[in-house]
């Protein structure tokens, strides 16, 4: 051995009992942070690819351009593509009409079916002459026309001629209102209808590039080509699933999105610290020893760090594959429960920026966590390791106040509040396990209030079967998320109080060497763990409740009205989680104690 580092994993084999909880915070950590941001990012490529096939891949819509400036708006480098369209008859109530059937006209550039993948050409090609056209499949079946023949059309000047030239999809409108759709390049169209066409009914359609700051494209261009705001048009759901839109309610839930995304790390780096706290703490002696030999305070700093990042080798790819597995699991769900929704959702793909974030965030959360805990391993002198007090949590100050209560009752707060720094630790990673599940607690009235008009019991509901599966999808992803927060909370209560009394464990055998009973050692836990029970349940409350009225207020009340209401259910279900979870903390340790004789405590 060459370096004083290669003890790293040595003793990670070791002692991999001791630290297998550190682990599995950082893979949990990992896990739900790769998991939201990467259910988010398929949740928006599924909303952008369905949007695409319903309205179009287009961003931007211009309105009444002149020929000038649609040559100088084609021609600019942000500009993928670009197709004119106009329609005359689109509300079919005027006198245009194929063989007595109302007439929608439309002309458009070849560009058009790039922008509309949801059409396409059955048969035949574009019309690329003048007195071409193409007819919806609609015409083709009750007129048996076919590519090649002619069709006249009936219009208030009189009957105009066009050779079919292909045959494309009907339109839902056009199905729906049992008309006929004729199709025909732009310079036709000109030609022919001009004149009947509104000012209003004459559109470009822009693609830009990818990676393009598309906000900032579109007020170069209406500075430029002098063309008002209210003549331009955003496709808002494609621009939304592209985090471009400028509408303030969807960067409002961005906003929202990103400080629930920081209270995830926030809390997955308390929890981490905490664990790794403990895990120093139980190796004090180890520390000393190192110092005995030589080690430097900044030695041993690095050498906890290294430890840490160690750890990460094995743990972020587990929470990333989790992740991964998660992400599939809930994505074919959602496939399986409303096809109509989410037939776009990737059945298998892997979110890169899931694997990136949760990579990312996950290596930094370690990092941070592992900062206090290096310095205080650094502190250890050589004096502590072999003076036998290498297990000492924290000096004592103070005498603990034994007036009022019992002495073990006393002892059990004296612990709990005689390290300031461990007691803020301790109920701030609580207090931030209520913060999450309000925060996100907050998804239960937006899913109501966005999908009113999807439930089961809304009146004029068109599909009643596909309502019921995608209000319970979104029932059962936010549940199922606060499902996943609770357990968290609940794990993180039981390994902090399993790890904090793993690190008396040795004053224990003494307290039990000097007399004191298993029940009064009991009484002892259970009042250092509600100590941090009540002050992180008070904290969480306290920052959690705020939090929940401004994310309210910024995701529901702004966009559908209303007024905020306590939270009542969420608060008592996440306070039932943390006292059950807080009373099966307590059993392991006090059985560990039961277990173990005098002798081979003290020793341990």
């Amino acid at each position: 051995m060459k370096n004083y580092l290669n003890l790293i994993p040595i003793l990670a084999k070791i002692h991999r009992r001791q630290t297998r909880m550190t682990r599995w915070c950082i893979v949990i950590s990992v896990f739900l942070i790769a998991a939201i941001f990467g259910m988010a990012d398929m949740f928006l490529q599924s909303q952008k690819n369905l949007a695409v096939m319903q309205d179009g891949a287009w961003h931007v819509m211009f309105r009444e351009l002149n020929e000038e400036q649609t040559m100088m708006l084609a021609a600019r480098p942000e500009v993928k593509t670009l197709t004119r369209y106009a329609a005359a008859n689109y509300a079919l109530d005027r006198d245009y009409k194929v063989e007595g059937v109302q007439t929608l006209l439309c002309g458009y550039d070849e560009t058009f079916f790039a922008l509309f993948p949801s059409v396409s050409i059955l048969e035949g090609k574009f019309p690329q002459e003048t007195g071409q056209a193409l007819v919806t499949e609609g015409m083709r079946v009750r007129l048996g026309v076919s590519v090649g023949d002619e069709v006249e059309v009936e219009t208030p000047d009189g009957v105009l001629r066009f050779q079919i030239s292909g045959i494309v999809e009907d339109t839902s409108m056009l199905l729906q209102a049992d008309a006929f759709g004729l199709f025909m390049n732009t310079e036709t169209y000109l030609s022919c209808f001009r004149e009947a066409t509104q000012k209003e009914d004459f559109v470009s359609y822009v693609e830009f590039v990818p990676h393009c700051r598309i906000q900032k494209a579109i007020r170069d261009i209406c500075g430029q080509l002098h063309i008002p705001k209210d003549r331009v048009s955003e496709n808002a759901k494609v621009m939304g699933a592209m985090m471009q839109s400028s509408d303030h309610y969807i960067l409002m839930l961005y906003l929202i999105a990103f400080v629930l995304a920081v209270l995830v790390a926030v809390s997955g780096m308390m929890m981490i610290l905490g664990s790794m706290n403990s895990s120093v703490a139980q190796r004090t002696e180890f520390f000393g020893m190192m110092r005995c030999l030589g080690a430097t305070a900044k030695q041993v700093r690095r050498y906890v760090r290294m430890e840490a990042l160690f750890w990460c080798l094995k743990a972020i790819p587990l929470g990333l594959l989790f992740s991964v597995v998660t992400v599939w699991g809930l994505c074919r769900m959602l496939q399986i429960l409303a096809p109509k929704w989410f037939s776009e959702m990737p059945g298998f793909g892997i979110s890169l920026p899931g694997v990136v974030f949760g990579s990312m965030i996950g290596l930094l959360t370690v990092l941070l966590a592992s900062r206090r805990p290096a310095r205080k391993a650094s502190k250890v002198s050589p004096w502590t390791a072999v003076s036998g007090n290498a297990d000492t949590v924290f000096a004592a100050k103070r005498a603990a106040h034994t007036g009022r209560m019992r002495v073990e009752t006393a002892l059990g707060l004296h612990h709990a509040a005689g390290s300031k720094k461990n007691l803020i630790l301790l109920t701030s990673s609580f207090a931030f396990s209520i913060i999450l599940f309000l925060g996100f607690g907050i998804g239960i009235d937006f899913m109501r209030h966005a999908l009113v008009g999807l439930r089961p019991d809304a009146p004029g509901t068109v599909n009643v079967e596909e309502a019921k599966a995608v209000y319970f999808s979104f029932a059962l992803f936010v549940y199922g998320f606060l499902a996943v927060v609770a357990l968290i909370a609940a794990f993180n209560i039981i390994n902090s109080i399993a790890m904090s009394v793993a690190a008396r464990m040795r004053q224990y055998g003494a307290m039990r060497a000097i007399g004191i009973s298993i029940r009064q050692l009991q009484t002892m836990v259970a009042a250092e763990t509600l100590t941090y029970l009540a002050g992180g349940l008070a904290e969480g409350l306290l920052l959690g409740l705020p939090i929940h009225y401004y994310l309210y207020r910024w995701a529901i009340i702004e966009r559908w009205g209303g007024a905020w209401q306590m939270p009542f259910k969420e608060c008592v279900v996440i306070a039932a989680v943390m006292i059950a979870s807080a009373i099966a903390a307590m059993r392991g340790p006090v059985r560990r104690i039961r277990e173990m004789s005098v002798v081979e405590t003290i020793s341990m």
